[in-house]
């Protein structure tokens, strides 16, 4: 072949060479999934917890709502109990800190980092669900304030079902509650709990099994449903429904990564945190009295109306103690302001 053949053969070639390499390519890229982004959510309870359920029916609800959108895919990832690495307070680090992207915190968790979260959880505060729905709306600006000082975004609340008393021993009366070596969930319980003569540890509920094995706890506060969920029933045989108070969880984002997000994956995620956060409100009711017919199942022992003589003393010491976090929160405003109407 000549010089000048080989030259017009070249320059004829060369562009159908590269048409043959990049088409397929073309088509590849074209036919390729979406990534999708995918978010961490971290949770210490166990899946049959009601704020573990909840986390499972947002993730769920966000993937039925990014199906409908899939040029905005995103995926939560639920990592609870065993699967969270993170424990206690060391949740709220990792979620300011950006190690996780989101993470359902519970009031008591959250309040170690700032004492204002703890409004929920006061003691003998509200008495209903009803009641607890109101404190949490009115007081969802100030949260939402509160949150981002912990570089965190506020998407759903859920709610806990009223907060007992696991314990070895029937709590019949004033000495069996000074007997106790009790875990409690917060500053402002482990104070009131003190206050009526018992031993009282603030401990996250991922502490607590070791401990009651230990022999270094003999009762735990926990909503039937926690206790449930972690059975303590097979060291605690009692349960005194005293309703100290109706807690909430806190299910948050990153602000940092909330903030990266476009505004459809933004909207998809409150649509999601709407439905998950009405659904939990409207279920936490039924949770009650399905957790009383598991711990009867077990053998446990319930006592639904507990002594007055132990009411009593528990309320007195928790009205100081709402007092003292008042003056520690500075929230006097924001609870003269949302609990004034509720029924005490």
């Amino acid at each position: 072949m000549s010089p000048a053949a080989f030259s017009k053969f070249g320059k004829q070639s060369k562009p159908r060479f590269n048409r043959a390499l990049f088409l397929p390519l073309l088509a590849f890229s074209l036919s390729a999934p979406v990534q999708a982004q995918t978010l961490r959510l971290i949770n210490e309870y166990p899946a049959t917890s009601v704020t573990a359920a909840a986390d499972l029916q947002f993730a769920d609800t966000v993937r039925q709502l990014a199906a409908a959108l899939p040029a905005e895919t995103l995926e939560i990832v639920t990592e609870q109990e065993a699967q969270n690495p993170f424990k206690g307070s060391a949740q709220v680090g990792a979620l300011s800190d950006g190690k996780v992207e989101m993470a359902t915190l519970f009031a008591g968790i959250a309040g170690a980092s700032d004492p204002f979260f703890l409004l929920s959880s006061l003691p003998f505060t509200v008495s209903s669900f009803e009641d607890a729905r109101a404190l949490a709306s009115c007081a969802q600006p100030a949260v939402e304030r509160h949150l981002r000082k912990l570089n965190a975004h506020l998407l759903y609340v859920t709610p806990w079902p009223p907060s007992g008393i696991w314990s070895a021993a029937p709590v019949t009366g004033l000495a069996a509650l000074q007997a106790l070596r009790i875990r409690t969930y917060d500053d402002n319980s482990r104070a009131v709990f003190e206050q009526v003569g018992a031993h009282s540890e603030n401990l996250p509920f991922s502490a607590v099994p070791a401990k009651l094995a230990a022999g270094e706890l003999n009762a735990v506060l926990s909503s039937g449903d926690g206790g449930a969920g972690n059975r303590l029933w097979n060291q605690l045989g009692n349960f005194s429904a005293i309703s100290y108070a109706i807690p909430l969880s806190y299910t948050v984002i990153n602000q940092d990564v909330w903030q990266q997000l476009k505004p459809e994956q933004q909207a998809l995620l409150s649509e999601a945190a709407k439905r998950t956060a009405d659904a939990s409100w409207s279920k936490v009711k039924d949770r009650i009295e399905a957790n009383y017919s598991r711990m009867r199942e077990h053998k446990m022992t319930l006592n639904l109306a507990p002594a007055q003589e132990l009411q009593d003393s528990l309320r007195k010491a928790a009205a100081s103690q709402v007092t003292a976090w008042q003056q520690k929160a500075g929230a006097a405003g924001i609870v003269a302001q949302c609990l004034k109407g509720i029924a005490q």
